[in-house]
């Protein structure tokens, strides 16, 4: 009886995870590291620049990471990452991008030049309209069929 309570107990606490995690996987590595598997996949860059300060900043990273249809549209479309403006590289890379207000979202070509800039935080639907918006750009246009060049090879 202890074991089965201890087996149902572990079932109800521990999390249920699907085929992976449900928001934005973000890359995990330094800024020239980013850019250059950006350049490998061939796949634009999303750049989040926060501070540990920032209120908008945490709002994002609790409602609009974690939330699946974020994830689904970032993770299939860019290489994610997320840099602190104010320590390490993130100070240059804040600067070197104009960044005065936090939180400001990049996008960019896979050689880190930047094509759509967001600042704010305007909830999840905005962030997937900033997605949208910065994908029909000229620039990063042709990585819209993304999604479908990756059906297509499974």
């Amino acid at each position: 009886m202890k074991y089965l309570f201890i087996l149902v107990f572990g079932l109800l606490v521990l999390p249920v995870q699907a085929d992976g995690p449900a928001g934005i996987q973000f890359f995990q590595g330094s800024w020239q590291q980013v850019l250059a598997e950006a350049q490998l996949q061939n796949r634009p860059i999303f750049v989040d620049i926060y501070t540990n300060w920032c209120p908008p900043c945490r709002r994002m990273a609790r409602e609009a990471f974690p939330n699946p249809k974020v994830g689904e549209k970032f993770n299939t479309y860019f290489i994610s990452y997320q840099i602190n403006a104010e320590y390490g590289e993130g100070l240059d890379v804040a600067k070197s991008y104009g960044v005065q207000s936090y939180p400001t979202s990049l996008f960019m070509t896979p050689t880190g030049e930047l094509v759509h800039r967001a600042v704010g935080y305007g909830g999840v639907e905005s962030m997937i309209t900033q997605a949208d918006h910065a994908l029909h750009l000229p620039k990063l246009r042709k990585f819209r069929k993304l999604k479908n060049r990756t059906q297509a090879a499974d």
